[in-house]
């Protein structure tokens, strides 16, 4: 199968997501440095806190909703108040307005779990097992490719045109939310019906029966086990680099322990938007259980040098390693965890599964905390421990239960 031969919602969704993220990425990542230079870092710091609240339950209530309501109407309700508050927090930023604009990005942030979770409903509707394939390889290499032209972006325009970055990205969502509201097509055939008259209790069974479902759930802790080593990358790997990688000259040029770690970030974000299709592509021709172990255990290779690594040749081979497994895992994991979400229920499920960033933020962040009592080489023992704990969840929850469940 060829792009454009995929079904009308998934293409919408992966050039209109790629654009989107590209301006997202251009702006969001700096709503912290705007509200610490607006205020000061202790109202900055709070304020965001609250955020990570407010996010929590809007996107509690939005995957409930997205399973009660017509996709295609939550979506067009959850991109034009997007695209609303968008346009507000630019105004504000115009005018200085801080207090209003910290009131936007809270509607921002509402408005978001209304549109997101409809635009993933759709596009799962949309899936087949012709195309799943190739839908989640595009949609990992765009996503990657979008998120290094709004670092770009950003970095080159955030300080002298920043209202004009917010003004962009709040243009693209108005313009993608009328994209959506003529050529969306309606997948409205799987709407779960209210299994009792009180909104609450009913919110309540719709997330009850998806932490009673063995395999998603243990899929779910997998995932978040993984993400939690890719996320210490920011934390622990950034930490010790900066206190103990020995500054290195290479043609004039000092690489401190900060600059190595940018030079990671690098060769991973070039690699994956180099090779990731070609990738993609290849490993079509392997079982895929087969080439999904595979992924990983190059996955936690990578990682588990990487994390005690102080050499730069072979910190730069440990990101090459760990970049190609999970180039070769990650499609495959979101192109199969489809077969372990029931249709009328993929609001509530896709709610319950992004659980999987918010956990391991947690648990990365705790990497600090350990790594101040324990060596970088145990530290390595420890994130080897992590990934292959997660893959075993993963691999039993996508193919060991699934054989189980047949027989």
């Amino acid at each position: 199968m060829k792009v454009r031969e995929l079904p009308i919602n998934i293409q919408l969704r992966l050039w209109g997501s790629f654009v989107n993220r590209c301006t997202y990425s251009a702006t969001l990542p700096f709503i912290a440095l705007y509200l610490t230079d607006a205020t000061n870092a202790q109202i900055a710091g709070t304020f965001l806190a609250s955020i990570v609240f407010v996010q929590f339950m809007s996107n509690i209530w939005g995957g409930y909703l997205v399973d009660q309501i017509p996709r295609k109407k939550m979506l067009i309700f959850g991109s034009f108040t997007e695209a609303m508050a968008l346009f507000m927090m630019w105004i504000t930023v115009v005018y200085d307005w801080i207090y209003i604009f910290m009131l936007s990005f809270i509607l921002f942030t509402i408005f978001s779990a209304f549109r997101r979770p409809s635009m993933s409903a759709l596009v799962q509707d949309s899936a087949t097992e012709e195309n799943k394939k190739l839908l989640y390889r595009m949609d990992y290499w765009l996503i990657n490719l979008s998120l290094a032209i709004g670092a770009l972006l950003g970095g080159l325009f955030y300080n002298e045109h920043k209202s004009w970055l917010f003004f962009s990205t709040a243009f693209v969502a108005l313009i993608l939310s009328f994209l959506y509201m003529k050529y969306i097509e309606e997948t409205n055939s799987f709407i779960r019906k209210k299994e009792h008259k009180n909104v609450l209790v009913d919110l309540a069974i719709a997330y009850q029966t998806v932490i009673k479902d063995t395999r998603f759930v243990l899929m779910v802790i997998g995932l978040m086990l993984i993400a939690t080593v890719e996320l210490m990358n920011s934390t622990y790997v950034a930490v010790r680099l900066h206190q103990h990688f020995e500054t290195i000259e290479r043609f004039d040029f000092k690489i401190t322990g900060v600059r190595m770690f940018t030079v990671i970030n690098l060769v991973n974000t070039i690699t994956v938007v180099s090779f990731s299709l070609l990738i993609g592509k290849w490993i079509e021709r392997f079982k895929v259980n087969k080439i999904l172990a595979i992924g990983l255990m190059m996955y936690a290779l990578g990682y588990t040098v990487l994390t005690s690594a102080n050499v730069w040749w072979l910190i730069i081979l440990a990101v090459l390693i760990a970049t190609f497994g999970e180039m070769i895992y990650a499609p495959i994991r979101s192109a199969e965890m489809l077969t372990l979400i029931p249709k009328d229920k993929r609001g509530t499920y896709n709610t319950f599964n992004s659980l999987t960033f918010s956990g391991a933020q947690l648990l990365s962040n705790g990497a600090l905390v350990i790594g101040a009592y324990l060596n970088p080489y145990a530290m390595s023992g420890v994130v080897f421990i992590i990934i292959m704990i997660g893959s075993l969840l993963m691999m039993n929850s996508l193919f060991r239960m699934k054989k189980i469940k047949n027989t």
